[in-house]
């Protein structure tokens, strides 16, 4: 899954998004695997060989909220950054997400550049075309 660039495990709960964003990461140069709930994340994500260099979480997934997720996926993958994706104030992320240099937080509506410029501030470059 990836021999030409980054995975990235994209969880979000609204098809018409995921497809969107998952096109728009893959012609960025990224792999893509998407989940679409917590619970298709969390199965994706039970494996010791992980193969995501980052991951992108919707804040507001229908069973459970994106933050908690975020919280265990850290927990247990300490060389993963996570972006958390919400068409809130980024006030609405839990706290102790707010200071860790491994989260990030962004806005919907995003373009590519937003993206591109997130991820490598993460130090996940896309391949090059």
């Amino acid at each position: 899954m990836g021999d030409r660039g980054p995975v990235i495990l994209l969880i979000e709960d609204e098809p018409l998004v995921r497809a969107a964003v998952a096109e728009m990461l893959e012609d960025l140069g990224f792999v893509v695997a998407v989940a679409g709930s917590a619970r298709e994340a969390s199965a994706l994500l039970a494996g010791p060989d992980h193969p995501y260099h980052a991951i992108i979480i919707d804040l507001g997934l229908p069973d459970r909220p994106g933050d908690d997720l975020a919280k265990d996926i850290l927990a247990g993958l300490a060389d993963v950054p996570v972006i958390i994706a919400s068409g809130g104030d980024p006030s609405e992320l839990d706290p102790t997400l707010a200071g860790n240099a491994r989260v990030a937080f962004l806005s919907k509506p995003y373009g590519a550049r937003g993206m591109i410029e997130l991820l490598a501030g993460l130090g996940v470059a896309a391949a090059p075309p």
